[in-house]
C-alpha cells in the first residue's frame, strides 16, 4: 500500500522534471534559431493581416476565401506598384538629395556652432558624422555594400511574404498541429488563446497602419507649410518608421531637424514641435482607441522589449518587439493570471475574437 503513493510521487516528480527539461530544450532551440523564429513570427503577423480581411470579404460578400485572399494580396501590391510607377523617379531623386543633404546640413550646423564658445565645446564633445555613421557611409559609398544590403532586404522581404501568404492560404495544418500538442481537455482553451492572440495581432497592426497614415499626412502638411525641402520623402520616412514604436519617430525626426537647423534654429524648433505634436496625437488619441481592442503595453515594457531584441536580432527585432511583447502579455495573462491564479479581473476580454479555422 505504501509503495503506490511513492510510485505516484516519483512519477509526478519525473513528469515535472521532464517538463522542465523539455522547456529548457525548447528555449535553447529558440535561442539558436532566433532569427528564423522572428521571420516566422513576421510571416504570422502578415498572415493575420491578410487572412482577417479575406475572411470578412468571404462572410459579407460571399466570394470564395481563396479569391478574397488573392484580392487582399493584389490590392496593396497594385497600389504600391502604382505609387512607385507614378512617383518612383521623384522618390529616388529625393532620396539621393536627402542622402547628400543630411551631411551638408550637419556640416552647416557644425559651422554655425563653431561661431560661439559654447558651440565649439558642443562640437568637441559630439562625434563626427564619420565616427557616428561609419557603416552607413561605407554602405552608401561602396557599390558592394549597397548590393549586399539590398539583396539582404529583398531576401528577407521575400521570405516574410512567402510565409505570410502560405500561412494565410492554408492555416488549418498549422493550427491543428499546435492543438495536437495540447491535452484533449485543454484544446478548447488553447483555441481561445490562439483566437485572442490573432485578434491582438490584427488590432495592433490596424493601429500601426492607422498611425503610419496619420503621421505621414500630418508630417507632410506640416513640413510643406514650414517650407522644409524634401517634405514628401521626410514624411514618407516618418510614416514607415512609425511601425517601430518609440524608436522610429526619433530616428525619423533627425534628418528633418538637421535640414531645418541648417537654415535657422527657429525653424528647427518648429520642426521639433511638429514631430512632437504629431507623435502626441498618435500616442494619446489613436493608440488608446486601438488598446481597447487589444492589450495596452506600458511604454517602458515596449522599450525594454525593443532593447532586448535589438541586441539579439538587430533592426528586425526592434520592428517586431511590440507585437511580440503583446503576444507574450496575452499568453501570460490568459494561461497564468486567468488559469493558474484564477484572476479574471485582469487582462482583455476575449469575447470579440475572430474564429480560427477548424
Amino acid at each position: 500500500m505504501t509503495n503506490a503513493p511513492n510510485r505516484r510521487s516519483v512519477g509526478a516528480t519525473l513528469g515535472r522534471a521532464s517538463g522542465v527539461i523539455a522547456l529548457v530544450v525548447v528555449l535553447i532551440v529558440i535561442w539558436y534559431t532566433r532569427d528564423v523564429m522572428l521571420l516566422a513570427f513576421a510571416g504570422v503577423l502578415l498572415a493575420v493581416c491578410l487572412r482577417t480581411p479575406a475572411r470578412w470579404l468571404h462572410s459579407r460578400v460571399g466570394i470564395p476565401t481563396g479569391l478574397a485572399l488573392a484580392l487582399v494580396v493584389l490590392l496593396p501590391v497594385g497600389a504600391t506598384v502604382a505609387l512607385f510607377w507614378v512617383r518612383g523617379p521623384e522618390i529616388a531623386r529625393e532620396l539621393d538629395a536627402l542622402r547628400e543633404g543630411v551631411p551638408q546640413a550637419a556640416a552647416a550646423v557644425e559651422a554655425r556652432l563653431q561661431r560661439s564658445e559654447w558651440g565649439r565645446r558642443v562640437v568637441e564633445e559630439l562625434p563626427t558624422l564619420e565616427q557616428a555613421l561609419p557603416d552607413a557611409r561605407s554602405a552608401i559609398s561602396g557599390a558592394t555594400g549597397v548590393v549586399s544590403r539590398t539583396f539582404s532586404v529583398l531576401t528577407t522581404f521575400a521570405i516574410v511574404l512567402f510565409l505570410g501568404i502560405a500561412f494565410a492560404a492554408t492555416p488549418q495544418p498549422y493550427v491543428a498541429g499546435l492543438l495536437a500538442l495540447v491535452p484533449v481537455g485543454k484544446v478548447r482553451r488553447a483555441r481561445n488563446v490562439l483566437q485572442r492572440m490573432e485578434a491582438t495581432l490584427w488590432w495592433w497592426m490596424v493601429g500601426r497602419v492607422l498611425s503610419m497614415v496619420v503621421v505621414t499626412v500630418s508630417t507632410f502638411i506640416g513640413l510643406w507649410l514650414l517650407d522644409i525641402p524634401l517634405a514628401f520623402t521626410l514624411a514618407f520616412i516618418a510614416g514607415l518608421l512609425t511601425f517601430i514604436p518609440n524608436v522610429g519617430p526619433i530616428l525619423a525626426a533627425v534628418p528633418a531637424v538637421l535640414l531645418a537647423l541648417a537654415q535657422s534654429p527657429r525653424l528647427a524648433l518648429y520642426v521639433v514641435l511638429l514631430y512632437a505634436g504629431v507623435q502626441t496625437v498618435e500616442s494619446y488619441i489613436i493608440a488608446p482607441v486601438v488598446d481597447r481592442k487589444t492589450v495596452a503595453l506600458p511604454p517602458a515594457l515596449t522599450v525594454i522589449a525593443q532593447l532586448v531584441l535589438v541586441m539579439v536580432s538587430g533592426i528586425i527585432g526592434a520592428a517586431l518587439a511590440a507585437p511580440l511583447a503583446a503576444v507574450v502579455v496575452v499568453l501570460v495573462t490568459m494561461l497564468y493570471v486567468h488559469d493558474v491564479l484564477e484572476r479574471r479581473d485582469v487582462g482583455p476580454a476575449s469575447s470579440d475574437t475572430p474564429a480560427l479555422p477548424a
